[in-house]
């Protein structure tokens, strides 16, 4: 690497990291509300970083967030619920668990290619769920209730915002460098051409393999922070198909396979779902309500925008327009 690169990479961390400091600047004078959005924006860029590695930079499109996220959810709900471990004690094990789950399925789903992987992915998803359902040590549809770390709500959303955006940091910069390396040059070579990075000599299985493992164990880790966060898990949200569809919204908006891609579409998305939320919700046509659901379609609308003009995203956009400025 020319030290040129490092220069830029260093820069860029530093960024990262001052914008981490001012964000938790922010938050000590954040209402409960504002501060709880902000925590789950953070949860959402650690998802979408997770996914990333996989899906932007590999070229997978992965619809198994929520199987992941859930079966580390399940992971310290089990050992809390059963085992009385105490808060936070049981999370390395979701990622754990998380990365068990991955190598078992590495083998079957990552022969598979474009719409097959995303179907196997999203079929995974249901399998997990319906074992959650009617496996009776998870308790099925009762679900299970944690003990919050502590009795003060404000001082809980506190905690759960530090260690979210020290993830989020630390997996933004992971992709930053990753970006950067040939690691990330392996693995868009397989985005690009698999079979011609293979008679290349790039071993691709290998090289899915990690990805799809490294992006799961973030997953269930976050997942299994959330059930400590939310206080109760059962198998139809831990297992919300809506989360891995948010995942990957988010990082086509913001720019897949780029390490800041998820910074811009996990803030956006979920600014549009505010925004219908609060005021478009409050409106009136012919004499009824706007549906919640309309963002749905506002962000649909939105992605399909995307792909026809700017198919690398918002951070595409912009390179494009940095690339014109320099070429004058």
């Amino acid at each position: 690497m020319e030290s040129r690169q490092r220069s830029a990479i260093a820069r860029r961390i530093g960024a990262v990291l001052g914008m981490s400091v001012a964000l938790a600047a922010v938050a000590q004078v954040l209402d409960q509300s504002l501060l709880s959005l902000t925590t789950t924006m953070l949860l959402f860029v650690v998802l979408v970083q997770a996914w990333n590695v996989l899906g932007g930079f590999v070229g997978y499109l992965n619809l198994g967030t929520a199987a992941f996220f859930g079966v580390g959810a399940y992971t310290v709900g089990l050992l809390a619920h059963h085992l009385a471990w105490p808060p936070f004690a049981a999370v390395p094990l979701a990622g754990v668990s998380a990365v068990v789950v991955a190598l078992v399925l590495a083998a079957p789903t990552l022969r598979l290619r474009g719409a097959y992987f995303a179907i196997m992915t999203l079929i995974i998803t249901f399998i997990v769920q319906t074992v959650a359902f009617n496996w009776p040590p998870t308790l099925g549809a009762v679900g299970i209730f944690f003990t919050p770390p502590t009795t003060d709500p404000r001082l809980n959303e506190t905690i759960f915002f530090g260690i979210y955006l020290v993830l989020a940091a630390a997996v933004t910069i992971a992709v930053l460098v990753l970006e950067h390396v040939r690691l990330g040059d392996a693995l868009r070579a397989v985005r690009e051409d698999e079979d011609a990075a293979s008679v290349l000599g790039i071993d691709t299985t290998r090289l899915k393999v990690i990805a799809f493992v490294a992006g799961s164990a973030v997953m269930g880790i976050v997942g299994g922070l959330q059930g400590y966060r939310l206080n109760y898990i059962e198998p139809a949200g831990a297992f919300d198909v809506g989360l891995s569809i948010n995942v990957v919204v988010m990082a086509i908006l913001g720019g897949a396979g780029s390490w800041i891609g998820p910074l811009i579409g996990a803030p956006t998305v979920l600014a549009i779902a505010e925004f219908f939320r609060l005021v478009v919700t409050h409106v009136d046509v012919f004499g009824q309500r706007v549906p919640i659901e309309l963002n749905r379609f506002a962000l649909g609308a939105i992605i399909v925008l995307l792909a026809l003009f700017a198919p690398r995203g918002v951070v595409g956009i912009f390179r494009r327009a940095r690339g014109r400025s320099l070429l004058v």
